[in-house]
């Protein structure tokens, strides 16, 4: 299992390429719309590579893979809502097309457009809450997948992840989105000769039929038909689609990909391209995860059958895909795998922590001075307001990453911390761009309820994470609709209709 020369040599010149190109964003950075927004200059295909590299990264990898191990082909419904929802949306326009023509940098930026400077601080310190609880099991999971296929001792998996971390801090605090964009771009390209690469070799190696007969021993119908699965079935799928809707309009790395493009019309393009790498996105690695349950021979933990050991640490569900490859890639392939992953990991890590620090920065610590009466930063003193937030989240993840194992399947964990902030952000800025009724009070019980309809069943009451997401977007939905009919609506501060008639390419 272990790393050859050739394996190092391959994985050490794209970290060394991969910086070096990453700290030239620096000398582009002029100004706060270029640093979080890119200066709104993205075209489609830059677009396209950005978005897909943003949210494919190692735990995306890591975390369908676990999926398909525990759930078989039933975890494909997840991978295909995601796509589909993707695409609608691409085509439809709906949402982002209003909220690029408002020219935000954030997206709570758009609860002081449409609500009140209140309400865009709670939201920030809402968003910030779920984004960066979402982001804490990152690194540990991604240093898992790097010390199970390189055959690094898990000792070293602290050391693994703080490299990993400062070297993505480097770039992104100084080169913010231009630092993240070009170095997206590289990072799609090798992680899409990896993905490639692991496919052919996983269904190959342990082969197609035996894949089928597998799922089918173990599962039976559960493992092929989603509303047959007692983990899922129509609660979990109504909670997909809403859910998607929500990421992919109101997701902070999402929406700053969808600000920084030149024009709604691109960004509507970049969305609906990028669908259709959404649908392998999930179903490629769910194949990986299926590939290590039929290499392994052990189905549901359920079952009481022991997992394998490998490297000295006994494996859980989410180790079995890399432990699968670990033992199948051989020379060279695996160099360039764990270049392809390392790629993925940090255009995923850095975009987060860019977002993250965005609306700390944007969002609570700049609102909250405009409220204490302090006059405003200079675009320098913006810059690094961000840059020193983006520090602290980063602080911040090594150690959540450290300390918190997530209960249950990795996936569910992170739907239910986005939906922290997801209910009532979506719900909000649907209603907002859309329904003329709404106002502030609307607003506040949005947000309030559906992060309380999220964080009190899950980490308190121990529900099922679809009841939760459920329960969540229905308070959510409650809460704007009782509080918007109570007093009159709130008037806009820069109308969101009146600028559908705008001409595309308004910057």
């Amino acid at each position: 299992m272990n790393f050859t020369i050739l394996d190092w040599a391959i994985v050490s010149g794209y970290l060394v390429v991969s910086l070096a190109v990453g700290l030239l964003g620096k000398k582009y950075i002029g100004n706060v719309a270029h640093y979080l927004v890119a200066g709104r200059e993205l075209g489609t295909y830059i677009g396209i590579a950005t978005l897909a590299a943003t949210e494919i990264g190692t735990i995306t990898f890591m975390y369908n893979a676990e999926l398909g191990y525990k759930y078989g082909f039933s975890a494909f419904a997840a991978a295909l809502i995601s796509g589909f929802v993707m695409i609608i949306i691409g085509r439809t326009g709906f949402v982002i097309s209003r909220l690029r023509q408002l020219k935000l940098m954030t997206v709570p930026e758009f609860f002081e457009v449409k609500y009140s400077r209140g309400l865009r601080l709670v939201t920030g310190v809402l968003v910030a809450l779920g984004g960066i609880l979402n982001m804490g099991v990152f690194l540990k999971i991604e240093g898992e997948f790097l010390t199970i296929v390189s055959g690094i001792n898990a000792k070293y998996l602290i050391a693994v992840m703080t490299v990993i971390l400062v070297l993505e801090l480097l770039y992104t605090v100084l080169g913010g989105m231009v630092a993240v964009v070009i170095t997206d771009f590289i990072q799609y390209v090798l992680l899409s000769v990896a993905t490639i690469l692991v496919s052919v070799y996983a269904v190959h190696h342990v082969g197609w039929a035996n894949i089928i007969r597998k799922v089918s021993v173990t599962m039976g119908a559960p493992g092929f038909n989603p509303l047959a699965n007692p983990k899922f079935g129509v609660t979990f799928i109504v909670w997909q689609i809403l859910l998607w809707f929500s990421i992919h309009t109101c997701w902070q790395t999402t929406a700053m990909r969808m600000f920084s493009t030149k024009s709604p019309e691109t960004s509507k393009r970049v969305m609906t391209w990028t669908g259709f790498i959404f649908l392998g996105r999930g179903m490629l690695p769910m194949l990986w995860g299926i590939a290590a349950l039929t290499l392994f021979g052990v189905g549901a933990l359920e079952k009481g059958v022991p997992l394998p050991v490998v490297n000295g640490v006994t494996l859980t569900p989410i180790d079995a895909m890399p432990a699968m490859l670990a033992g199948m890639l051989g020379p060279g392939v695996k160099g360039i795998v764990i270049a392809g992953m390392l790629a993925a990991t940090m255009s995923v890590n850095s975009s987060y922590l860019l977002g993250w620090s965005a609306v700390i920065s944007q969002d609570v610590i700049l609102p909250t001075r405009q409220v204490m009466g302090k006059p405003p930063l200079s675009t320098t003193g913006q810059i690094w307001v961000n840059r020193l937030a983006n520090l602290f989240v980063g602080l911040f993840l090594m150690f959540w990453g450290l300390y918190y194992t997530p209960p249950g399947a990795v996936y569910l964990y992170l739907n239910i911390t986005g939906t922290i902030f997801l209910a009532g952000a979506f719900v909000c800025v649907v209603g907002g761009l859309y329904w003329k009724r709404v106002n502030t009070t609307g607003g506040y019980l949005a947000m309030l309820m559906g992060a309380a309809g999220a964080i009190i069943p899950f980490f308190f009451l121990h529900w099922s994470e679809n009841v939760t997401g459920f329960a969540a977007f229905g308070l959510a939905a409650t809460g704007l609709v009782v509080g918007s009919l109570i007093g009159p609506p709130t008037p806009n501060k820069r109308d969101p209709s009146s600028l559908v008639s705008a001409t595309p390419r308004t910057q």
